[in-house]
């Protein structure tokens, strides 16, 4: 026990570190994020923090580890966990999916800009004059 007494606070504080450098690197422009995938982490990692914190609160200050003295509180609060987490997978899967969308968008891109730069090399050479032809038969 005493190793998640340790545990749940440090990546706790470790989750707060880490929005506080995403915000920061959105703030700098440093980021190429969209509001919507900030959002999405913002959101993840909030419920992120409220779930360490309700975990550390439920087994080391109410005590609900044993669900023979409380069975109702045990599930309640155990159940609201997991509703927890599960809404927080949901929010990560949202984010992989903007991810993957902005991958998508940008892989189009790449592939239109370089259809468009071959189109204008193609056009370039049928306009530039085309050298005489050399009879080889004469040689």
């Amino acid at each position: 026990m005493s190793v998640l007494a340790v545990l749940l606070p440090a990546l706790t504080v470790l989750v707060i570190l880490l929005l506080i450098g995403e915000v920061r690197k959105y703030r700098a422009g440093q980021h190429l994020i969209s509001n919507r995938r900030l959002i999405l982490r913002l959101i993840a990692g909030a419920l992120m923090v409220a779930l360490l914190a309700a975990i550390f609160i439920g087994v080391f200050v109410v005590k609900l580890l044993d669900a023979s003295a409380r069975p109702r509180d045990f599930l309640v609060f155990w159940g609201s966990c997991m509703g927890a987490a599960f809404v927080l997978m949901l929010v990560m899967l949202a984010d992989v999916r903007e991810v993957e969308d902005r991958s998508l968008k940008r892989e189009h891109e790449i592939w239109r800009d370089f259809a468009r730069f071959i189109a204008g090399q193609i056009k370039r050479g049928e306009d530039q004059p085309k050298p005489p032809a050399e009879d080889e038969g004469e040689q």
